[in-house]
Formats: structure tokens, sequence, C-alpha cells
């Protein structure tokens, strides 16, 4: 179980932080006019809760409490202590606890049976042995909220926090307006249909005002770039098989770095994940190497534009990066997306030799190793 708990088990949350932008626009919300965005989105964790923690009887309160303080950053818990928290109810005690539920179930069954009285005895799904403590249910159900909450932060979407928590809380009270097609039939829409259209209108707004600017440059196939500086002309890449070496930043069309190979560049989310790995990371800023044909296409054209030592700015339309697919958190689908790049080296590619060349290239250091053997004796 990894840091996003609820990111891994429900699917309206996978999609918040896959769609995620610039910053969040969550607000309290009020019972005045339904947001049906939102509202889906909580009956959509609630059916969740309802099919993979229902054994758990949480204090739903404390979970719409710590959702709401961990939206707005106000949380009385920080975020990766509400997460070892849960991870260690989850992966240490979870298991063991439902084991005993179900085997004091079996007993009280087996003691009836003997008694002579066969009737069937339904059971709730929730068993409040499940906590040890009622201070241990306030506390996982306030950490479970709090991940919640922290999680929907990073989204870039509309989200009023009271139709969030009814959705959620009338799920799990079974009295929800939208049953679990409909809530699923509305997120798949606006996830797939929507986002991915208002993306695409967006960037294409923001590339028309890049363009304008002074310096900067279009290719036939849409790419917007401004060098920097021209750097060495007679070393660069002119073939996709070539190999930079870079240090680069890539931001979102509102300013967000979603990667970079320099440490002080990325957020503060990332250096803290970064750090708690590698704690010398902060000072040593290694550049990235790859093959230009492995890389989304306005990369593999824009490096061919600049020459060893050189920077340039790369604006990339979607169909040059990652189109309908986003592969990080920190963008959606249809993305336009903005790198600055510089380049440190460029190797050439080099045609691998044939078979045979190969071999007879190997011929002379195999007789050479028996001399070699005899020095050393």
């Amino acid at each position: 179980m990894n840091n996003r708990i609820l990111t891994a088990a429900f699917a309206c949350a996978a999609m918040l932080v896959s769609c995620s932008g610039s910053g969040t626009k969550i607000t309290k919300g009020d019972s005045s006019q339904m947001d049906t965005l939102s509202y889906a989105l909580g009956a959509n964790m609630g059916y969740g809760l309802g099919y993979q923690m229902a054994d758990i009887p949480f204090d739903y309160a404390e979970i719409l409490r710590g959702m709401e303080e961990g939206a707005f950053d106000k949380a009385q818990q920080p975020h990766d202590e509400a997460v070892e928290l849960l991870r260690d109810y989850f992966m240490n005690k979870r298991g063991e606890r439902a084991a005993a539920v179900r085997a004091k179930r079996a007993e009280a069954d087996s003691v009836r049976l003997a008694q002579g009285d066969s009737t069937k005895v339904e059971y709730p799904a929730a068993d409040e042995s499940m906590f040890e403590t009622e201070q241990e249910r306030t506390a996982l159900s306030y950490a479970l909220g709090v991940d919640i909450g922290t999680n929907m932060r990073s989204s870039d979407f509309p989200i009023q926090l009271y139709w969030v928590g009814k959705g959620l809380q009338e799920a799990h009270d079974k009295s929800a307006s939208m049953n679990e097609m409909a809530v699923n039939n509305y997120l798949q829409h606006y996830f797939m249909v929507v986002v991915p259209a208002r993306n695409a209108e967006a960037s294409k707004a923001w590339l028309e005002k890049i363009e304008k600017k002074s310096g900067v440059q279009k290719t036939e196939s849409g790419l917007l770039y401004k060098v920097v500086k021209a750097g060495d002309a007679s070393v660069k890449a002119d073939d996709p098989r070539d190999v930079v070496k870079v240090h680069y930043t890539g931001r979102t069309r509102e300013g967000k770095v979603f990667d970079s190979s320099i440490f002080k560049n990325r957020s503060k989310e990332q250096q803290e994940m970064i750090l708690k790995q590698n704690p010398a990371a902060a000072e040593n800023d290694e550049p990235a190497e790859f093959p230009l044909n492995r890389v989304i296409a306005g990369w593999t054209e824009g490096m061919q534009l600049v020459g060893k030592g050189g920077k340039i700015i790369l604006w990339i339309p979607a169909e040059l990066a990652y189109g309908a697919q986003s592969p990080s958190p920190d963008f959606g689908p249809n993305e336009a997306l903005e790198f600055e790049v510089e380049l440190i080296d460029v190797k050439p590619y080099e045609e691998p030799k044939p078979a045979e060349e190969a071999a007879s290239s190997e011929k002379p250091m195999q007789e050479k190793q028996p001399q070699q053997a005899e020095k050393a004796e």
C-alpha cells in the first residue's frame, strides 16, 4: 500500500489525481444548488468504501472533518503521519481483527446449532471489534479523511466539499440520489470526454498566445520554440537515434513543474519524496541521457534545433507530447507542455557492426588473454 491509499482504492480518486493541474479549486459549497460532479465523486468514494472497507465501522463525521481540513491544508495531522497510521492499520491490524471477527461469529453459529437453533443470523457488515478503542476509531477515521482531502487538494476541478461529503455519506447510507451506474457513467463521461475537450481548447489558446511572443518560432509540425543560446552548431543531433545529455524542466501551461533534472526546480512535494529516498539528491543534479527516438515527438524534433551547450524552450502541442494519454498525475489528457532544456552533449548514433566484423574484432582480444595470464604469473 503506497502513500495514496484512496487513490489506489477508488476510481474517482485516481481520476482526480491523474487529471490534476495548476492547483486547487476546492470550495466549501452549500446546499443551495447541487453540484453533480462533486456529488458523483463523493458517491463514488462512498460506494468504494462499501465494497472495500464494509467491515470497518468508520466514524463518518470524522472522515468528513478530516477531508475538509485536509483539502484546505488545515489538518491537525500531517498527511504523511495520516498515511502511516492508515498503512499500519491496513497492513498489520485489519487482517488479524477481521479473522477474529469471523471466528467469533462462526463459534456463535456453532453454539446455536448445537443447541438446536438453526435460525440463520444476519450479522452486520461492520463489527465494532475492528477497532480496539473509540479513540482508535476516531483517529483512523480522521486520518482517512485527511488522505482523501489532501489528494483532492492537488486536483484542478471545481469541487464543492459540501456535495462531496453528502455524496459519500448518502452512498454509505444507501440513500444516494445517483445509483452506482449513474455515478460511473457521469464520471466516465466527465473525465473521458469533458476534461480532454476542455484541455485541448485551453492548450490551443495558450499556444496561440505563446506564438505571438518575441523570438518564438514555429515548425511545420506545430512545435513552438525559442533558442535562448544557440550552442555549438558543429555538434548537433541530426539523427533521431542520437543520444542527448541534457538538463531540463517540464512545466504545465499554468507553470507547474511536473518533472525536472534540477532538484531546486521540482515541487516541494517532489523534493520531499526524493530526499526520503536519497538525502544527497539536493546537491547532485545528474543530467538526463536518452536517445531521441525514445522520447515524445516534440523533443525529438526540438533537440535537433540547438547545438551542444545551447539552451532552448519548447512549447509542445498535445499531439506532439502525450496526446490523450497522460503518464503523469500532474497534467491531464490533451495538455500542451513547456520544456526548458540545456543541451550538455550529443552522442552521434553509430551503426552496429555486422556480425562477422564483430566476431573478427573480438578474436585479437581472445588471443591476448593467455599472454596477460602469463604476465600475471
